[in-house]
């Protein structure tokens, strides 16, 4: 996740101070919130689901940067809706980070508001009503 950062820019210092906030732990993995797509053992991407219906949380959803613009973003996407209609949710709520928001609008999401997260930064807070999806 790190690298899918460090891809739009962002510095080895902000990196540093988000380390936490970019990790995902093996709690995650075993409660069957995290979904990976890897090609030949690899790791393209990976995606993160929780909350409780009616609305969901995509908490994650990060590409290896050799895998942006291959349609593993776009397939992730779809897997999670997929998935939280599955579970009973009725939209996906989502703080994006501002470089990915064009990619969320291009999914069918729109910008509810804005999450300051620091001084002078803030994110993009997207949800997606699965109904219209």
């Amino acid at each position: 996740m790190r690298r899918s950062k460090a891809y739009w820019g962002y510095d080895l210092e902000f990196l540093e101070r988000v380390r936490e906030l970019l990790s995902i732990g093996p709690e995650q993995i075993q409660d069957d919130r995290v979904i990976v797509a890897e090609r030949d053992g690899v790791l393209l991407g990976v995606y993160q689901l929780s909350g409780e219906p009616p609305e969901a949380e995509l908490t994650d959803l990060f590409i290896e940067p050799a895998a942006i613009g291959s349609g593993v973003g776009r397939t992730l996407w779809e897997h999670a809706v997929c998935a939280a209609r599955a579970r009973g949710f009725r939209s996906v709520l989502l703080e994006s980070d501002p470089n990915a928001e064009g990619f969320y609008v291009r999914m069918g999401a729109e910008r509810v508001g804005e999450l300051p997260v620091a001084p002078g930064r803030a994110l993009p807070l997207m949800r997606l009503t699965i109904a219209e999806y």
